[in-house]
C-alpha cells in the first residue's frame, strides 16, 4: 500500500494507477520493504570547497553534499532497502562484508568536477549523461535531481554497484540494465521504502510508445546493445533501449507464471562465480572485452529455447505489459 503525506509524484502516480488497473487481474507482486529503519551514523566529509557528509549504514558509505535533511534521512533507508531487493533477485551470492561507496552531489557541476577528476577515459562519455548517474566498478556517482528522481536513480545504480562488487563475470549489458530498471519505482509507507519490482509505470509507458511507433527492436538486436551506445542519442532512442531492456528483465522474472525465474537466478549465480556459459569467454571475467556474439548462446542455453522462439514470446509479453497492465486511461505526467 502507498502512503504519503505529499501529493504523488508522476512516478508514484503512474505506479498507483498500475495497481488499480490490475486490481481485477492476478496481482503483480507486492510492495515490500524493510520493517524498521536502518541504523545510520553521520560524519563530516570535506568535498572540495564544500563541506559534505558521509552517511554510514551496515552496507553503505554514502558521500553527499545534499543539504536537504529529509533526503539525508531517507536516502540511507532507500539503499539498505534496495540491498534486500537485490538479494531477493540474486539469492545465491555470498555478500561482501565491506561497505559500498555511493556519491550523490547536490549540484550537477560538482558531479561533473568529480567525474572529470576520477572517471578516467570514460569521463567524456559520462558527462554526456543528461540525467541520472553512472557506476564505475563498485562505486556509483549521481547528482540530486529532485527527491523521487534521486531515490530512483540511486536504487537503479545500486544494482550496477551490487553487480560490480559481487560478480566475477558479467551479464549481457541489456539484461543488467533491465534488472536495474526493476528497482527504480520506490514508494513509501510511514517513511520506510517499498518496492514492487514487477511494476514500473514510466518504463511501461515508454514501451507502449515504442510499440505504437512500430520500433520495437528484435531480441537479436537488443542482445548486441549496451547503455553507452545510447548516450547522446535522442530521448526516444534512449527510452526505447531502457524500456525494452526492462521488458526483457520482466520477461525473465514474471513471464509464463515465472517459468524463467529459476533459469535467471542460475544465470546470475554462474555470472557471479565467473562460470557463466559463454563460448567466447568474454563474460567470465569483468576484465575481458565484451563480445556481443556471446549473448545469443547464453540466452539459448539458460532459457532452453532458440532465439526466434524467445523473441516471439518476449514480443507477446512486451505487448501485454505495455497495454494490459497499464490502465487504459492516461495519467498526469
Amino acid at each position: 500500500m502507498l502512503s504519503s503525506n505529499r501529493p504523488l509524484s508522476p512516478l508514484l502516480l503512474v505506479n498507483a494507477l498500475l495497481m488499480l488497473g490490475c486490481s481485477s487481474q492476478t496481482p503483480l507482486g507486492r510492495w515490500e520493504g524493510p520493517e524498521r529503519p536502518a541504523d545510520v551514523r553521520r560524519q563530516d566529509w570535506h568535498a572540495g570547497p564544500e563541506m559534505g557528509q558521509v552517511l554510514l549504514t551496515e552496507h553503505y558509505r554514502i558521500f553527499t553534499t545534499v543539504t536537504d535533511q529529509d533526503v539525508l534521512q531517507l536516502l540511507p533507508q532507500v539503499m539498505e532497502g534496495a540491498w534486500a531487493r537485490y538479494r531477493l533477485v540474486a539469492p545465491h551470492l555470498q555478500p561482501s562484508d565491506q561497505p559500498l561507496d555511493c556519491y550523490m552531489f547536490r549540484w550537477r557541476g560538482q558531479w561533473e568536477a568529480y567525474t572529470e577528476r576520477y572517471a578516467g577515459p570514460n569521463a567524456k562519455v559520462y558527462l554526456k549523461i543528461r540525467s541520472g548517474g553512472y557506476t564505475i566498478q563498485d562505486r556509483y556517482v549521481t547528482y540530486y535531481n529532485g527527491r523521487e528522481g534521486a531515490f530512483s536513480v540511486a536504487s537503479h545504480e545500486g544494482w550496477h554497484q551490487f553487480i560490480g562488487r559481487h560478480f566475477k563475470g558479467r551479464l549481457p549489458p541489456f539484461i543488467e540494465e533491465g534488472l536495474a530498471c526493476m528497482f527504480e519505482a520506490v514508494s513509501w509507507d510511514d517513511r520506510l521504502p517499498r518496492w514492487n519490482i514487477s511494476l514500473n509505470g514510466p518504463r511501461a509507458q515508454a514501451l507502449r510508445r515504442t510499440i505504437a511507433a512500430k520500433s520495437l527492436l528484435p531480441l537479436q538486436d537488443l542482445c548486441a546493445m549496451q547503455a553507452g551506445q545510447t548516450v547522446g542519442r535522442s530521448g526516444d532512442e534512449i527510452d526505447r533501449f531502457y524500456a525494452q531492456s526492462w521488458a526483457f528483465a520482466r520477461f525473465l522474472w514474471d513471464a509464463e507464471d515465472r517459468r524463467f525465474r529459476p533459469a535467471l537466478q542460475r544465470w546470475l549465480a554462474d555470472a557471479a562465480d565467473g562460470a557463466v556459459h559463454d563460448p567466447t569467454g568474454s563474460h567470465r571475467h569483468t576484465s575481458a572485452t565484451w563480445q556481443s556474439q556471446a549473448v545469443r548462446p547464453m540466452l539459448e542455453h539458460y532459457l532452453g529455447a532458440d532465439i526466434s522462439t524467445l523473441d516471439m514470446a518476449y514480443r507477446a509479453f512486451a505487448r501485454k505489459i505495455a497495454y494490459d497492465e497499464l490502465p487504459k486511461h492516461r495519467s498526469a505526467s
